[in-house]
């Protein structure tokens, strides 16, 4: 019988082994103010959630991710450890509290106010530790909570998430349209490791980033054009510029697998649909290399105590094309950006968690600012009635 989450946070703050990197390398500052208000039990979780997404705004490499925090499009489920320890049922509470938090995001999502979904595990006694099996044990059962399969190391799931978008493509018609993402973890001992560009505050948290969705939300438009695309390559290969170069030299060459992913130089010939005035028209648009494949769930590189450990493996064709070019990888650029027709029968499955007075067929209109409060205190309640004391 499985370990629940609750045995494996106890068993991780009084067994797991000391970071010993960390006692030699504290934690960044920007890490450090979060954790002065994550860690302060005075405030409440909506003052703890500002201070995160704040930290989203300004200090995590992905473009996307900035953006969607900024413009408060990222939906934020804050789990503490207290209330993990204290759930009732152990992990048939903390999945249906998961679950009601991803259905309420898709519910956001359907009116293209939120395209990201973001899980944050605040555990003290997590953020102390090494990374090593315990703590990817404890990644891999918060992502299993979430997705509702198993996961294993170093492998793309095939089965993915999806979030639908209510948009009218004609006039008086309107569509839904459905967007697949995967998440990624991230950890706080990532921070100063090779790894930083995965590093969180607080302990562990999953984010599932829809890019078509954010896409569509963000432009108000019934298609995506090629400047939409191109422009979401772009800050995709932003993004990957963005990677972490050891701050003590300005260069990454100090860590020699930092940065953790990185772009191609343009092969001489090599058809891009970007402008040569683009900042990155001399890199490849087609792929990017890494030491750890953006598309695997639990990456296993993670899970070393070594700031940069000796070897990794290095992963060579990652994939950009899905952004821009239907013909070349048709399937994903569909269900990642362009999206696929989807039907009120599939929105009702992904939302049946949900009480009648969000029920999404009724117009958008009605799912207004008091509803979305009272859809809060839903959650809220629901989230109480699971703990003890």
């Amino acid at each position: 019988m499985r370990p629940h989450m609750a045995e494996m946070l106890l068993d991780m703050k009084y067994r797991g082994a000391g970071d010993r990197f960390r006692s030699r390398h504290p934690f960044s500052e920007d890490i450090e103010s979060v954790h002065a208000i994550l860690f302060n039990s005075h405030y409440s979780k909506r003052r703890k959630i500002r201070a995160y997404r704040q930290w989203l705004e300004t200090n995590q490499p992905c473009v996307f991710g900035r953006v969607a925090a900024k413009h408060k499009n990222v939906f934020i489920c804050l789990l503490e450890e207290h209330e993990i320890l204290r759930m009732k049922r152990g992990d048939d509470d903390l999945r249906d509290t998961i679950q009601d938090y991803r259905q309420v995001w898709k519910r956001y999502a359907l009116e293209g106010m939120m395209s990201s979904f973001l899980i944050l595990l605040v555990s003290r006694g997590l953020v102390t530790k090494e990374p090593q099996d315990q703590l990817k044990e404890i990644c891999r059962r918060f992502l299993e909570l979430y997705m509702e399969v198993e996961v294993a190391d170093d492998t793309i799931l095939p089965q993915r998430e999806y979030v639908f978008l209510r948009h009218a493509r004609e006039a008086g018609r309107p569509d839904i349209l459905k967007f697949s993402t995967l998440p990624n973890v991230f950890c706080v001992q990532g921070d100063g490791r090779w790894w930083q560009d995965h590093r969180t505050p607080g302990g562990v948290m999953i984010t599932s980033n829809a890019l078509g969705h954010f896409m569509y939300s963000r432009n108000k438009v019934a298609f995506l054009q090629e400047k939409e695309k191109l422009w979401a390559l772009e800050n995709a290969m932003r993004t990957i510029s963005n990677a972490y170069s050891d701050p003590a030299t300005k260069k990454s060459g100090r860590l020699r697998h930092c940065p953790a992913t990185h772009l191609v130089p343009r092969l001489q010939g090599e058809p891009s649909p970007l402008r040569d005035s683009s900042a990155f028209s001399m890199f490849s648009p087609d792929y990017y290399q890494g030491y750890f494949h953006t598309d695997h769930l639990i990456p296993s590189a993670f899970f070393q105590p070594e700031r940069d450990p000796k070897a990794l493996k290095h992963y060579e064709d990652l994939s950009l094309r899905y952004i821009f070019d239907p013909a070349g990888d048709p399937q994903d650029h569909a269900e990642l950006m362009t999206g696929v027709n989807a039907t009120w029968y599939e929105v009702r499955r992904n939302i049946d968690r949900l009480p009648d007075f969000v029920n999404p067929e009724k117009n958008p209109a009605d799912f207004s600012d008091s509803i979305r409060a009272r859809l809060a205190r839903w959650l809220e309640e629901r989230l109480k009635d699971r703990l003890e004391g």
